[in-house]
């Protein structure tokens, strides 16, 4: 299509403005649809065919996960601004963007002015406008209905909690000296608890910073959200949290306790990390009342399971109207991944009274896939009810990985780094990932940087990047284990007495991860993942044993969930997957599984990795600045799943700079 055609498709009718969106990938085929729907019900006058192309343009942006567009012509353009550039950015595919070639974000102005104004005032439900405060001045902004009541009903629940909270004076930690006793008796009677040996000086050593006194001591008060990085110990602060909780309020052992979280991966992880520390106690912890409601405690789930979803009325059995029992507490984790509407679903369906919330997440890492970006709204206008945890157990503060990831949140100076960004041509005589050296990171770029690579100039190095990657992870080399081999052993009908080759078999299969934060591309998880199997001299498209996978759709019959990973074995006598799940192996054969909700997983996307952590990560970025995928919350959940041992970027200079100077900015539209 021609500058010409484009233009022509902008100023021609609504259905000609569409297809311009979707021909370059900027509108579902959904969006076709809604726009004539909305026009059938007389939310919009039907005349109004510059109000109309608005639409989709607001339909286009929520495809990004805002929940509202600005009415403002000049905000609005400033965001299709955002928009319109990636789009044309990926429509160039290897190529340099050309003016000539595609319309501009301004060519877009006149629709977007006469829109606006021929939208204001002239809608109706379920299109509702909200004047919000933008920049400190009040600006119209265009809501469909079901966003406008989730974004109200959240902005009235933590409304009544800061009132609440103010009532009854539990909202402030100003550090006097009370408080001071508090976490100094708090942290005491936490580490009467602990085995002798995690006290002592020791990488397991147990040691509660002034942070985590104060969300242990803050929460055993009021309902709390614990915001914080990665390793920062937001799962052990509220174990204990809950322990204290338990021991000052005996009458709550008998209260109901839910353990949630935005997907099944998730609410297995946070079992794992919740019963971890149950190691560090001592025999006579063990028998404590509170401990043994804890280590009691079953209900890890899913926010949809703990809601009760029925698929068949698309509704959850707790709301509003039947909200869940009280005497009830509630944890939930990875907060950051949870959208606007089952945040207010879940938030509607909490008892009156007598119940407890402790909601925890990383404000820095990506948002949810779906609309919204709550807990970061929440955390910026709500600072009764949040402790932030600042001191990482992963990375100390001597921790490389650790710095790098403080320096992407522009928390620290390229000269507090204490190391040089020094970007390597990858060539095969590099020695890289050693595992003698923990902490390590590589910067690389593909090809010399002086002229573009060519296709075949890219596809070859990047062929020897992974091979070398392969041969240090996956084929055995340096004393390590064989994948593959390794793999052959294990017989899901024999797997109690293996059980010491299933957890070597995961613990290699855990080890290492590629991630990008493409999907298709050369640097894409799609061709990565053939090139891993084309180094082990696999077909990736047949199942081989140590092949890697991933579950794409929740499989709810098989009790497995979308982001579920796990590893091929068996391969010789039926294919099965491997996955540990409750700290038992389970198997499931490969061939009852759909075959387009499971698909090989050496490398990953960033968002898949979000709330894992891998030893040893090698990570791709897009190529060229304005990627609408090139971020600093990309790049920081990136760089954060790494766990102390080796970190690998494979980027340029610029586009590393480029990904730590764009933040992503949704428009949730909460006010509190």
């Amino acid at each position: 299509m021609t500058k010409e055609e484009m233009l022509e498709k902008l100023n021609g009718s609504v259905n000609d403005f569409f297809y311009l969106l979707r021909d370059m990938r900027g509108a579902s085929l959904l969006n076709e649809k809604l726009v004539p729907f909305l026009v059938d019900l007389h939310c919009v006058d039907s005349s109004s065919v510059n109000a109309q192309k608005v639409l989709h343009i607001f339909f286009s942006l929520t495809n990004d996960g805002n929940t509202c567009i600005s009415l403002n012509p000049e905000s609005l353009l400033a965001k299709w601004k955002t928009k319109w550039d990636g789009l044309v950015l990926l429509a160039s595919q290897d190529q340099e963007p050309d003016g000539s070639r595609f319309l501009s974000a301004e060519d877009f102005k006149p629709v977007i002015d006469a829109g606006c104004a021929e939208l204001q005032g002239n809608v109706k439900s379920p299109l509702i406008i909200e004047n919000l405060k933008k920049d400190g001045k009040a600006e119209p902004f265009l809501f469909t209905e079901k966003y406008l009541d989730a974004k109200k009903l959240i902005e009235l629940c933590f409304r009544k909690e800061i009132e609440d909270g103010k009532k009854n004076n539990q909202c402030v930690f100003n550090g006097e000296a009370g408080d001071s006793g508090d976490l100094s008796s708090c942290k005491k009677e936490i580490e009467a608890l602990i085995k002798k040996e995690y006290l002592e000086e020791g990488p397991d050593k147990f040691d509660l910073k002034v942070d985590q006194d104060k969300a242990i001591v803050k929460g055993e008060k009021q309902n709390l959200i614990i915001t914080g990085g990665p390793g920062t110990g937001k799962t052990t602060v509220v174990f204990f949290l809950l322990w204290k909780l338990l021991k000052e309020h005996p009458e709550m052992l008998g209260w109901d306790v839910h353990f949630a979280a935005p997907s099944g991966k998730a609410a297995d992880r946070l079992r794992e990390s919740i019963g971890e520390n149950f190691d560090m106690l001592t025999k006579e912890a063990q028998n404590d009342p509170a401990v043994i409601r804890l280590k009691n405690v079953d209900s890890y789930s899913t926010l949809h399971r703990l809601l009760s979803y029925n698929p068949q009325t698309n509704s959850f059995r707790f709301s509003k109207k039947s909200p869940f029992p009280e005497k009830s507490i509630f944890v939930i984790d990875e907060a950051s991944m949870i959208d606007l509407s089952l945040f207010a679903s879940f938030m509607q369906a909490l008892p009156q009274k007598d119940f407890r919330l402790y909601i925890l997440g990383d404000k820095d890492q990506l948002p949810s896939v779906d609309a919204g970006a709550v807990l970061g709204e929440i955390l910026e206008l709500d600072k009764n009810n949040v402790v932030e945890l600042t001191e990482s157990n992963r990375f100390d503060k001597d921790s490389k990985i650790g710095r790098l990831s403080r320096y992407i949140q522009k928390k620290l100076s390229e000269e507090e780094l204490q190391f040089k960004l020094e970007w390597q041509p990858w060539n095969t005589e590099m020695k890289l990932w050693n595992p003698k050296e923990p902490d390590e990171i590589n910067f690389l770029r593909l090809g010399d940087g002086k002229k573009p690579l060519t296709f075949a100039e890219e596809e070859a190095e990047l062929q020897g990047l992974i091979d070398a990657w392969v041969e240090r992870f996956y084929k055995g080399k340096e004393s390590n284990p064989d994948l593959p081999g390794l793999a052959k052993k294990i017989r899901p009908d024999q797997a109690p007495e293996n059980i010491t080759n299933c957890e070597s078999l995961w613990k290699l299969a855990d080890a290492a991860r590629i991630l990008s934060a493409e999907r298709r591309g050369l640097r894409g998880v799609e061709n990565l993942n053939r090139i891993v199997a084309k180094a082990l001299g696999k077909k990736e498209n047949e199942p081989f044993d140590g092949q890697l996978m991933i579950l794409t759709k929740n499989q709810s019959y098989f009790d497995l969930y979308n982001g579920d990973s796990g590893v091929v074995v068996n391969c010789d006598t039926r294919p099965t997957l491997m996955i540990k799940r409750k700290g038992n192996f389970v198997f499931y054969p490969i061939s009852l599984l759909p075959s387009d909700s499971i698909e090989p997983a050496f490398a990953i996307t960033i968002h898949k990795s979000q709330g894992s952590g891998y030893p040893n990560i090698m990570m791709f970025l897009p190529t060229r600045k304005g990627h609408p995928l090139l971020n600093r919350q990309i790049l920081y959940t990136g760089v954060t799943r790494t766990k102390k041992q080796s970190l690998t970027i494979v980027a340029t200079p610029e586009t590393f700079k480029a990904a730590c100077e764009t933040v992503i900015k949704r428009d949730t539209g909460i006010e509190l």
